[in-house]
């Protein structure tokens, strides 16, 4: 936890810094963290976030068309995080100071949150994490909502007088507890702290079955930053200085950061694509229209009933910076499976190679430098627009005991498709959701993209 003094501002934008996990400037570096308490990759599973999220999926299906994050859901829980100074507290100099948190980008869901002291009161569960929990009750700008006094509150839901606050990510793992508004402070490229005041969150009193908790005490991650659709997401409380707009980049090479951008801090950029971005209630994700997908620019056969949107809010297709890999229905993963493997199954460079018998991995050993020559392009067809998605962002590429091998890195769901981090790496998206559109196309993500 750090600390540091407030100023405030006008501003037409901001820019944060999206610092990936395993950047020098994540608190998970390895550098960062003391001899004996760096986290290692299973040495028996090179792919492991994979197969957890495999194994995620298996408890995640029934609350698939009701609620989506990262934090449960499909992939590493930590893909991407931001700094965020929380609170006004006194120092003895008289001088006013935030504590600053990791928060974890969230593109799927509304609310932002972050775990609070109340968690450590009789009855309630705190995840485990490296620092205390956020001291609400000593922040001089911490107000919390009364109950039904505010338009963000649920209808008669409250606890203790206080307008409460429920967020279920699947079968036993939520986060509860009240409303309220608070000043966050971010450091903007102006070389000063901004401070935004009145922004309303969730403060955690009480969470369950977090992923966060197999970090235990080393976790870094306080809560999250909801950037979905809503009135009450960080996007929407921004107002005039994000005009409803943001962008990110997400650079192939995991030791440079990169940016997330509101308002006019967006980067013009020439020759990008541009497709219709839809709400889906009471989903907050992002959906577009994917139509089709093609092999090498061969064109599957995908029924227009896996693609569309089912009354229920399952199937369709949602765009998510905090999903890792990306997920397929079953019948559309299968088919793409196939087309895959009947490509790969001609390059005598090649050989399949099986990593645990349970899971259904498309996987190859290069038995040479050319088995990863004229490996496939993989293309999401989308309305008005085409997402090209390279084999370095298809495949997952690893040493393993001497070997060259890389595996499929999609995976199969039974409820959604969601368009994941990883094959949205060396793009540039620009979400505009005044206009309801998604600009997108190829960029050099560590030129300031």
């Amino acid at each position: 936890m750090m600390l540091g003094c407030i100023a405030t501002m006008q501003l037409d934008g901001l820019t944060m810094d999206l610092i990936h996990k395993d950047s020098p400037q994540s608190p998970l570096y390895p550098g960062n963290l003391p001899p004996g308490e760096q986290i290692l990759q299973p040495a028996a599973c090179p792919f492991a976030g994979l197969h957890h999220q495999t194994s995620m999926m298996s408890t995640n299906k029934a609350v698939m068309n009701r609620m989506m994050s990262p934090l449960t859901s499909y992939g590493d829980p930590f893909l991407f995080l931001a700094q965020v100074g929380v609170g006004s507290f006194q120092e003895k100099s008289h001088r006013t100071h935030f504590k600053t948190y990791y928060f974890q980008i969230d593109t799927g869901n509304e609310l932002s949150w972050i775990q609070c002291e109340g968690c450590q009161n009789k009855g309630n569960v705190c995840f485990p994490h490296k620092d205390p929990p956020y001291p609400s009750s000593q922040s001089k700008s911490y107000y919390p909502v009364s109950c039904n006094q505010h338009s963000f509150c649920e209808p008669n839901q409250c606890k203790e007088g206080l307008c409460a606050y429920n967020v279920t990510y699947g079968p036993g793992s939520y986060t509860s507890g009240n409303l309220a508004n608070e000043t966050f402070t971010f450091y903007s490229n102006h070389g000063k702290h901004t401070a935004l005041k009145s922004i309303s969150f969730g403060c955690s009193t009480d969470s369950r079955n977090m992923i966060y908790a197999f970090l235990l005490d080393k976790n870094p991650v306080s809560g999250v930053l909801g950037m979905g659709w809503g009135p009450r997401s960080f996007l929407a409380q921004l107002g005039s200085i994000s005009h409803g707009k943001f962008s990110y980049c997400i650079t192939a090479n995991n030791t440079h950061n990169t940016y997330l951008r509101f308002g006019k801090h967006v980067v013009k950029s020439k020759n990008l694509q541009t497709t219709k971005i839809m709400q889906v209630k009471p989903s907050a994700a992002y959906h577009v229209n994917l139509l089709g997908i093609s092999v090498n620019g061969v064109k599957l056969n995908i029924t227009k009933t896996d693609l569309a949107v089912r009354k229920d809010g399952s199937r369709g297709c949602i765009i998510d910076a905090g999903t890792l890999a990306t997920l397929l229905v079953k019948p559309i993963f299968d088919t793409l499976h196939t087309a895959l493997a009947n490509h790969l199954s001609s390059n005598q460079n090649l050989k399949r190679w099986v990593i645990h018998k349970l899971h259904k991995d498309l996987c190859y050993e290069q038995l040479s430098d050319a088995g990863r020559k004229n490996l496939p392009v993989v293309t999401f067809h989308l309305e008005n627009a085409d997402l090209e998605v390279k084999p370095e962002a298809i495949f997952l590429f690893r040493e393993f005991e001497g070997k060259n091998v890389f595996c499929l890195s999609m995976l199969s769901d039974d409820s959604k498709t969601i368009i994941g981090a990883y094959q949205q790496m060396k793009q540039k998206f620009v979400y505009d959701t005044k206009a309801r559109v998604l600009s997108f196309g190829p960029e050099d993500c560590e030129k300031n993209g």
